[in-house]
């Protein structure tokens, strides 16, 4: 298993310390700041997994 820092919103990977002091974490893709963040290989591919069906469901009810 492959431990990454990811976004927990966007799901990007360039995460970097925004406050070291209090461990506040920066989305440099979509701006996502907190003290949280996944450092797990599997959740992430989850939430790539969930995003791709979320897209695929709206491209499909537009198309109705």
């Amino acid at each position: 298993m492959s431990k990454k820092t990811i976004c927990p919103s966007c799901g990007s990977k360039k995460m970097k310390l925004y406050i070291p002091q209090t461990s506040i974490w920066k989305c440099q893709n979509c701006g996502y700041t907190g003290a949280i963040f996944i450092k797990d290989g599997n959740i992430e591919k989850q939430l790539k997994d969930a995003r791709k069906m979320d897209k695929l469901s709206k491209k499909l009810m537009k198309g109705r």
